[in-house]
């Protein structure tokens, strides 16, 4: 295809978005009630890495009730339908076409996973259906000509191995670097990036290996990377592989600089670790959730901490990056229905959802620039030793 006929394709596109979500075609208002306001989301509930879809919806719904007790927005209650997708791709494809054909909800958010994304993604492009959220830092999702319903509230994976690569040479002065990733989606995306990165410290991928998606058959990998002599690698997986790889290289007496990307749920990581060390790295999206120097983290904690109080016998909530990172899409979403008006149609939601300009939630910063839709670019760099990096990227 020529220049000129896919820059044609890409405004068409655009032309039919639009036309999907336009108002004489939404009238009914898709998800909106008198009295409440209803959200879709496919996330993991079940399976090995079933806590990143727990807390991340743990924190969703500690903003909603939050809300909800001081009336709703406009009075109308939030609600969310949440649909377990395993992380599996398949599962989301069909919760996606489950939201599509009901037609009962305003807007998609709160996933989790890249794979579970590309798979979501054209189906909800195709219903003009806004996908809000969605935890992964995959270029694909920032491709706003390709996908002008989605909104990213988190920073890319190119980002955040910046930040970690850097890192590893110029402060722990490492340069034979190897990857294990994720046969999927997801890890074949931060491949490109590590890749890229990599190059801009004039360094190349030395040795790789991959592993299937939702097991623990994760150690051969491994022994094919130790062949080539590295002093650092990157494993780009959810924190059950994540682990099961760590605590093998340590016992095998490795001394690898590992990094670990913010999908890991470092908390989670840290339960799993034999032997934490400062040379375990995470980089994280999010401000540290025991902060409560921060206003957000304060808004936070004080919201989960009512949430569980409002569930008779619950435990107590744990505080984590990922359910903060709930809180902050809760939050995000009362922000753009408050600035709906009389107008709760998903093309106004998204319009508003990806509006020019600042929006402070506390002190936590969003911001979209005219014809983008990456609204934060905050990383900081941590190991499961001590913080290293209190984060740029943010006031």
């Amino acid at each position: 295809m020529t220049d000129r006929a896919s820059r044609a394709f890409r405004w068409l596109s655009l032309l039919v978005f639009g036309c999907l979500l336009a108002p004489g075609v939404s009238a009914a208002a898709p998800g909106v009630h008198a009295k409440a306001v209803v959200f879709g989301q496919s996330a993991c509930f079940s399976g090995p890495n079933r806590q990143l879809g727990i807390h991340y919806r743990a924190g969703l719904l500690a903003a909603f009730g939050e809300r909800n007790a001081k009336g709703g927005v406009n009075g109308r209650s939030l609600e969310l339908i949440s649909l377990d997708d395993g992380y599996e791709p398949e599962m989301a494809a069909a919760n996606a076409e489950r939201f599509a054909s009901k037609d009962d909800v305003l807007a998609v958010i709160g996933g989790v996973g890249t794979p579970t994304a590309k798979r979501i993604v054209p189906v909800l492009r195709a219903a003009g259906i806004p996908f809000v959220g969605h935890i992964t830092g995959a270029d694909f999702l920032g491709d706003f000509k390709r996908n002008p319903h989605v909104v990213n509230l988190r920073a890319s994976y190119l980002q955040e191995l910046r930040a970690m690569v850097d890192h590893v040479v110029r402060k722990r002065g490492k340069k034979r670097f190897g990857i294990l990733y994720q046969d999927d989606a997801f890890g074949r995306s931060v491949l490109k990036n590590y890749q890229t990165v990599l190059r801009e410290h004039g360094l190349h991928i030395l040795a790789k290996s991959a592993f299937s998606r939702n097991t623990h058959a994760v150690h051969a990998g491994l022994f094919i990377l130790a062949k080539a002599d590295l002093d650092a690698i990157l494993i780009v997986g959810p924190y059950a592989a994540n682990a099961e790889i760590i605590n093998l290289a340590n016992g095998l007496g490795h001394d690898y600089i590992i990094g670990n990307l913010s999908f890991v749920l470092s908390s989670e990581l840290r339960k799993r670790v034999e032997t934490p060390s400062d040379r375990i790295l995470v980089t994280e999206v999010m401000p540290n959730p025991t902060d409560t120097k921060r206003r957000i983290v304060r808004s936070y904690q004080r919201a989960l901490l009512a949430a569980s109080e409002r569930e008779a016998g619950s435990a107590p909530p744990v505080f984590n990056e990922l359910s903060l990172e709930g809180y902050i899409l809760g939050r995000f979403v009362i922000t753009v229905l408050e600035r709906l008006g009389d107008e709760w149609t998903r093309e106004r939601f998204l319009q508003q959802a990806l509006a020019s300009g600042v929006v402070l939630i506390d002190d936590w910063a969003v911001e979209f620039q005219p014809g983008t839709n990456v609204g934060a670019k905050f990383v900081r760099l941590t190991d499961l030793g001590q913080r290293i990096d209190g984060g740029r990227g943010q006031p």
